[in-house]
């Protein structure tokens, strides 16, 4: 009871947090009981202080000690409570370090920065060879062997990777796992020389000078050949490092393997070159090809030299066709890819003036192998728009280079520049490496239907697909805008979401109807004349897949002079419909124009749609042949309006005149608001019925 007391004196107070929360763990510390024990903890799941969060997952690790379930569960449940807190992220921890570090780190095994991406390896990926590589590393560590720390900038990588990839409370928890068994560097920035650093990143450069400040034993990375280009002697791959410590896992041995896993590292590198070299002795990197620019200008020779040193040296010469005039350029940098491209720039300016920027670069394996064909998506800016070009090659060198002088070509030939038709693997290859943006390309021949089949949230705009088979595919969300889709096979694609504003379509264009999902796509302004049976077969899909979290309604107008077909298989499978939209609880106002004397069969049908919560009127069809001015006795109209995606509303008419049908499926909005109007100058002019009335009495006064 005193402790109850104590608590309720607590939680009353009117002392600042820390003020409480000190006294919440201070009786948390003494308490035995455990109903108080499970209060006290539920107390402190209402504080996401850094005290706080490190007692709960003390305990969270130590839930063994608890004999209670209901302390256990309450443990669980405070932690999960603070780690979910959105102030609780990456900056609250690096600011609270002296809280989560362990305090009592007396190993005397050897200080080892690990790179921040070999750890990340180790928590997200699995059965590869580098995972397993990453894992002994990191046994290594959880076996005390090793006295790992990471660099600050590295910490917040993995927590940014890992709360994208997982939730922010999984980044959180992971990051107060680490944070125990990790020690964190920094480094000022501003201390830095960065002139010391010519060949590498910003991120290799603050680890190096980490690994220096706190005179760690050395580096394990999988990024190796960037350290190794630091100059930073002690640094290698957990491969060669795992390589060379063999089975002795003592300090002394860890120790030694990393004082000589530098010179071992660079070694490693230069026997890979030499077996390059002795393997292609005739190529050597160097290429000759007559790749036509533009204004009768080619690369007439282009070459890559590989040293010994980490800097790449790239030739380009350009040659005028007519005149025989010559450009020539070089370039040094690191990756051979921006030295080319370089060398290229400086001898394009000979021609144009530079207006462009390199935005991204990326690459796909189309096949599996060494020999394997690579297809490499350059993008390009210039003056505020954007150029994509794709190119496959057996050489991913060429890959990259023909990728970006196709960009070139484009950019200042645009009527010289020819796109590509791509093929199928081209576009689903750069889809799975994450890639979206594929506006403007040339897919008229691809064929995705017995393929994985997924394009969703990818951007479209502009693209051909004339005569592409798309049937089934996923095009949840993506942009289409201007894309041409022209004898496309669209049948049963998911287009949920899909932008297809202003596309282009063949004349019918009923593969756009053909079992296609149209939930809430944004549609073209088109019109499609269909009759019979078809068209109802596609009201009735553009029905089933109205979003019910949309803000829909439905509008429909049935001539109903005979009753009968509601009772035929058709009318029973739209009734169906109907009533699946009602249990979705999409609303329905249908307008019922009835002869002069209904017969029991018409009162049956509309009671039956009255009970199933249709919103029911009826008009004599008398009256309905003159409503402003259009005669509907002889129209069946449906309206499905999406308020929530207005260009994904449409309207179908059935227009009987003898034995002569006609109709049409429409997204026009022009003609979706004049069958709107239509609609409701009807609905005014109709008898609203009512389920607490009778029927046949509500109709009395039908045709009066």
């Amino acid at each position: 009871m005193e402790n109850t007391e104590l608590l309720c004196e607590v939680t009353t107070s009117a002392s600042p947090h820390a003020d409480i929360i000190n006294r919440l763990l201070a009786q948390l510390d003494n308490e035995q009981d455990s109903d108080c024990r499970a209060e006290i903890i539920r107390k402190l799941g209402e504080y996401p202080d850094p005290q706080v969060i490190k007692t709960l997952w003390d305990l969270r690790n130590n839930l063994e000690n608890e004999s209670d379930d209901f302390v256990q569960y309450e443990i669980k449940l405070s932690l999960h409570k603070v780690t979910t807190h959105t102030r609780i992220n990456i900056d609250f921890f690096l600011d609270n370090l002296e809280v989560f570090q362990s305090k009592d780190n007396n190993s005397q095994a050897p200080k080892v920065l690990i790179d921040a991406d070999l750890i990340e390896e180790f928590l997200l990926r699995n059965q590869t060879t580098l995972n397993g590589e990453a894992t002994r590393v990191m046994g290594l560590v959880l076996e005390g062997k090793i006295n790992p720390y990471i660099g600050e900038m590295g910490l917040i990588e993995i927590w940014h990777n890992i709360k994208n990839l997982k939730s922010q409370e999984y980044a959180n928890r992971l990051i107060i796992e680490l944070l125990s068994k990790i020690n964190v560097g920094q480094v000022n920035l501003k201390e830095i020389d960065l002139e010391k650093y010519p060949n590498v990143n910003l991120k290799t450069a603050i680890q190096v000078e980490i690994a220096k400040k706190y005179n760690r034993a050395g580096i394990i990375t999988i990024a190796d050949r960037e350290f190794i280009a630091s100059g930073y002697p002690f640094v290698g791959s957990p491969s060669l490092f795992l390589q060379f410590l063999g089975e002795d896992t003592s300090p002394a041995s860890i120790e030694r393997t990393l004082k000589n896993l530098g010179k071992a590292a660079m070694e490693n590198e230069k026997v890979k070159l030499n077996q390059l070299l002795e393997n292609e002795p005739q190529q050597n990197l160097f290429f000759e090809d007559n790749l036509l620019l533009f204004q009768g200008w080619k690369i007439e020779h282009f070459e890559i030299l590989c040293a010994n040193n980490n800097l790449t040296s790239a030739t380009v010469i350009l040659c005028n066709t007519k005149t025989q005039e010559r450009y020539t350029e070089s370039a040094f940098k690191k990756s051979p890819v921006d030295a080319l491209c370089t060398a290229f720039d400086e001898a394009l300016a000979h021609l144009v003036e530079i207006k462009h920027h390199l935005k991204s670069i990326y690459v796909a394996n189309l096949t599996p192998g060494k020999q394997g064909a690579t297809t490499v998506k350059a993008v390009v800016e210039y003056d505020g728009k954007e150029v994509i070009t794709i190119h496959t090659h057996e050489n991913i060198l060429k890959a990259y280079f023909f990728a970006y002088v196709k960009a070139m070509i484009a950019v200042y030939a645009p009527d010289e520049y020819h796109p590509d038709i791509h093929r199928t693997k081209e576009l689903t290859y750069l889809y799975k490496i994450g890639e979206r943006d594929f506006r403007g390309l040339n897919f008229s021949q691809v064929n995705l239907m017995d393929g994985e089949a997924n394009l969703s949230d990818a951007k479209l705009m502009g693209c051909n697909f004339s005569k592409a088979n798309l049937s089934g595919v996923n095009l949840t969300n993506a942009d289409l805008t201007g894309a041409d889709l022209s004898h496309a096979n669209l049948s049963k694609a998911d287009l949920t979401g899909a932008n297809l504003t202003d596309v282009k379509l063949d004349e019918n264009n009923l593969t756009l109807l053909d079992g296609t999902i149209l939930t809430n796509t944004i549609m073209p302004e088109i019109n499609i004349e269909i009759i019979g049976e078809s068209r109802l077969e596609k009201i009735a899909q553009l029905l089933k897949h109205i979003d019910p979290q949309s803000e829909s309604r439905i509008l429909a107008i049935h001539s109903m002079t005979d009753s009968i077909w509601w009772d035929n298989p058709l009318g029973q499978k739209f009734w169906e419909v109907n009533e699946e939209l009602i249990k979705r609880e999409i609303s329905i106002q249908r307008v019922f124009i009835l002869p002069e004397v209904p017969t029991h069969k018409h009162l049956q049908v509309i009671q039956e749609q009255l009970n199933s919560g249709i919103e029911v009127a009826c008009i004599c069809h008398e009256k309905a042949k003159d409503v402003q001015g259009y005669r509907w006795d002889n129209t069946n109209l449906l309206i499905s309006e999406n308020l929530s995606v207005p260009r994904n509303s449409f309207t179908a008419r059935r227009i009987m005149n003898g034995q002569t049908e006609s109709g049409y499926i429409s997204y026009q909005a022009r003609v979706v608001e004049t069958d709107k109007s239509l609609f409701n100058a009807l609905w005014e002019k109709s008898e609203k019925l009512s389920t607490q009335a009778n029927i046949q009495e509500q109709l009395a006064n039908l045709n009066t």
